[in-house]
């Protein structure tokens, strides 16, 4: 598609140097940098440096409204496990978001991001914005433009006087324009995997009414903070709903539960999905397994576990995890929102409400350990 210039700061022997590189979309480049105090040597000769660069993308998010926090949370969470450089401005449940680096799978980890697209320019004017668009996707055969009723269709009609044709069934390029800030912003959609509902507890091969929507599972793995090859465990696996939304996303998984049925049928669930995973019948008050992240949904009810009080179960698992975890790895943790853990040694990254049926509100805590027992 269209190609555009940047231009791009950075620190090169202590001064600020612009570069003006030009690149199509979703591209990197290789800059050759002159380094000018090179040129001051005896020898005369050119001292230069090749450095490589990731291309700074936009993008523009629809969160969900079902929780305050959770969406925005929750994308925070996965960009700081992935690593990346990142800044985002929210208006409404609209989200624009700046982050270093071309690859946009990270976007499909996201449970509580509905749609995506690709930032492909911004205006006050239509007529404006139709020009930046024309630029970066005039070579395309078909489009379909998508946003507020009137704009839909006068920016629709202008990018169809400029030479582009109409195709509202299977569009190649699929426009999404969004107001934001007074302004009108518009993006290339990016699919996202959302088939949630065909992953429901009843219609897994093992199935016990007390594993939690799929969407909420996988929201719970991405506020650990976790990137794709570490390994996560949940110590009260149950039917493995959690195991299967981290797996599903490439993670290795590891599942402890007390219940030997729940561990056959945990195994059974994974299978179903193509995800390997080392599951064993284990307490989680006295198992010993160093992994890089923990998330869990431990049991409401004394019925469901061996331990007497559930406080008692809450409070030694938390002490226990600190022998789980290196310094600096993340717990994601579900428990009533009447309990107050005892955060010794953690710090608190965060905390939200959620509500489960219409009588039952948990909270899910984000913790990171502090201690070292390695």
């Amino acid at each position: 598609m269209g190609q555009s210039q940047k231009s791009f700061r950075w620190v090169f022997n202590g001064t600020w140097i612009s570069i003006p590189i030009i690149t199509s979309r979703s591209s990197s480049a290789t800059v050759e940098i002159m380094n000018e105090q090179g040129l001051k040597k005896e020898d005369d000769r050119t001292d230069k440096s090749t450095c490589e660069y990731s291309i700074p993308m936009k993008h523009i998010l629809r969160i969900s409204g079902e929780h305050e926090r959770l969406p925005t949370a929750e994308l925070e969470a996965v960009l700081e496990g992935e690593m990346l450089e990142w800044s985002f401005e929210v208006e409404g449940r609209t989200v624009v978001l700046d982050v270093v680096g071309e690859d946009p799978r990270f976007l499909q980890r996201l449970a509580y991001t509905l749609k995506a697209a690709e930032y492909l320019g911004e205006s006050d004017s239509l007529e404006e914005l139709a020009g930046e668009v024309y630029d970066e996707i005039g070579d395309v055969n078909s489009f379909r433009v998508r946003g507020p009723p009137d704009v839909q269709v006068k920016f629709g009609e202008i990018l169809h006087k400029m030479g582009l044709s109409v195709d509202l069934s299977n569009p190649e390029a699929d426009i999404v324009m969004v107001e934001f800030r007074g302004r009108h912003l518009a993006g290339l959609k990016t699919p996202l995997d959302r088939e949630y509902e065909k992953r429901r507890p009843q219609h897994r091969p093992y199935f016990h009414p007390t594993s939690m929507h799929p969407k909420l599972a996988r929201a719970l793995v991405n506020l650990a903070r976790v990137r794709p090859g570490d390994t996560v465990l949940d110590p009260f696996c149950g039917t493995g709903g959690i195991l299967i939304e981290a797996g599903l996303m490439g993670l290795k998984v590891a599942g402890w539960d007390v219940d030997r049925r729940m561990v056959a049928g945990c195994r059974r669930n994974l299978r179903e999905y193509g995800i390997e995973g080392e599951v064993i019948s284990e307490d989680a008050l006295t198992g010993s397994k160093v992994v890089d992240a923990i998330v869990t949904d431990p049991p409401y009810g004394r019925a469901s576990y061996t331990t007497d009080e559930v406080t008692g179960l809450y409070d030694g698992f938390i002490r226990r995890a600190h022998r789980l975890l290196e310094a600096g790895s993340h717990i994601s943790i579900v428990m009533p929102a009447t309990y107050e853990p005892n955060t010794e040694g953690y710090e608190i990254v965060g905390s939200h409400d959620v509500r489960m049926h219409k009588s039952l509100t948990r909270r899910i805590w984000v913790l990171k350990n502090l201690r070292d027992f390695f």
